[in-house]
């Protein structure tokens, strides 16, 4: 059971020769021992099957004008299948990200979409239905020669039964490819990238919400009240945490309640504050932010 992942992973890749980008030129697709037509779109890769579920790589096209690629992990779930959150809940596993084999990458960083609550048999569990894109931002070594974006993903479909799912794929971003804001990858880019929660400094996050403890309840129990329409609340603890969440009978107001948490060696060690990350999910922008709780028996 996993409890606790980080908010956002980049990846160095290994240095290959940026000459193995070519490897993946659509020309090597027209092999005249095949003479069939087959056609390549520089935006994406093909798709990968797995069970109950598809994966290919996307992107927007064109140059890296702000420094870095839009591209992204679509995966595409059979109906009733369900995939997981970086935070999976009570059950389930997260999707684990590795770009070994990329060429010309100083950096790619992943973003996951807001998740949401998904009820496994009585288990609450954070992810995705149907489909679920994910952002990638890489920055090339060298922004006049093309980067070759290699993934390899092991991730969890749920549908009755749960399955281990492992896909490879591929795809060569050009500087020189024509950028287009209305080509269906770059729309789908744009959406997937609206859904993943802004992260707010301290600052931003006192003046959006408030934490109180509630000193009445039998555990550690804090209410987060918030002036904006949310609807549903994550959060995310260091390994040995557990902090369920749930929305209280009050408006606008959730309840975050410490229910697993480390055997302390010491009295002091009960006293820490705990560091926190809470996602609050909104339909028009979802915000991210660090909490530290205490989370000792008494207020």
């Amino acid at each position: 059971m996993h409890r606790h992942h980080p908010l956002q992973i980049s990846f160095q890749p290994s240095n290959h020769d940026w000459r193995s980008v070519l490897l993946l030129a659509c020309a090597n697709l027209f092999l005249l021992l095949f003479p069939v037509i087959v056609h390549c779109d520089p935006y994406v890769s093909t798709w990968v099957s797995g069970p109950k579920s598809s994966l290919r790589l996307i992107a927007a096209g064109g140059g890296p004008p702000q420094g870095f690629y839009h591209a992204g992990v679509e995966i595409r779930l059979d109906p009733g299948a369900i995939t997981y959150w970086r935070m999976p809940g009570g059950a389930g596993a997260p999707p684990v990200f590795s770009f070994e084999g990329s060429a010309n990458a100083a950096d790619i960083a992943v973003s996951y979409p807001a998740p949401v609550r998904i009820d496994e048999d009585g288990t609450e569990a954070f992810g995705y239905r149907d489909s679920v894109t994910f952002p990638l931002h890489v920055i090339p070594k060298d922004a006049t020669l093309p980067v070759l974006l290699a993934v390899h993903l092991s991730y969890a479909v749920c549908a009755k039964i749960c399955l281990p799912v492992k896909a490879e794929a591929r795809l060569t971003l050009d500087p020189n490819q024509e950028a287009s804001a209305t080509s269906p990858e770059a729309t789908a880019l744009a959406a997937a990238e609206a859904e993943v929660p802004l992260r707010l400094t301290p600052r931003q996050r006192d003046a959006k919400v408030a934490i109180h403890r509630d000193k009445t309840a039998p555990s550690p129990t804090w209410q987060l009240s918030t002036q904006s329409e949310a609807q549903d609340l994550f959060a995310e603890a260091p390994p040995g945490w557990y902090f369920e969440t749930r929305k209280s009978s009050r408006p606008d107001e959730f309840l975050i309640v410490a229910v697993e948490q480390p055997q302390a060696n010491s009295q002091l060690e009960n006293k820490i504050p705990v560091p926190v990350t809470l996602t609050l999910k909104s339909e028009r922008q979802s915000y991210e932010f660090a909490v530290d709780l205490d989370a000792a028996s008494t207020p």
